[in-house]
């Protein structure tokens, strides 16, 4: 009965060994699925999320495209020689209102008719003061970007000169 016995011991091993096998893999396979599972929607997830922000560069793109650069504000520079301040702060004054209506016109639109304005401004008479003072003021440069800058240069001159 020993050799049995013995056979006894070494199948129900076999057969435990087999049952534990078999266990292990149940859990392992279970584990291993959802670790498959996550996998997967883990790459639908980014593979959404590229899609997204690449949608979100092009909308970028293009509304950055669509952005429309105003003139904003008119600034003059007088060049040397300078005028008496005062003559300078009327002269200035006059220009600005002169070109008020270029606020909020775009750059490219402002850009393209940059010869009319030379030309417009080329000779401008402005009279200072009470006496008959006039100052023509020329333009040297013009530099257009949010802000209008022009360069001018301002010679005084009595009436009737």
């Amino acid at each position: 009965m020993s050799v049995s016995l013995w056979k006894r011991y070494v199948a129900l091993l076999v057969v435990g060994a087999v049952l534990g096998g078999t266990g292990v893999l149940l859990v392992y396979g279970r584990e291993m699925e959802q670790m498959l599972v996550l996998n997967q929607s883990l790459k639908l997830l980014t593979e959404k999320l590229r899609e997204e922000n690449e949608v979100l560069r092009q909308s970028q793109r293009v509304s950055r495209k669509q952005q429309d650069v105003v003139i904003e504000e008119i600034r003059v520079v007088v060049l040397d020689p300078k005028p008496h301040p005062t003559i300078e702060v009327q002269v200035v004054r006059h220009l600005e209102k002169d070109l008020a209506s270029l606020k909020g016109k775009k750059v490219e639109q402002v850009a393209g008719v940059h010869e009319v304005l030379h030309e417009m401004l080329r000779r401008r008479e402005y009279v200072v003061d009470d006496e008959g003072t006039m100052a023509e003021v020329r333009v040297k440069t013009v530099a257009i970007s949010r802000d209008l800058f022009l360069f001018v240069t301002v010679e005084m001159k009595r009436e009737g000169t």
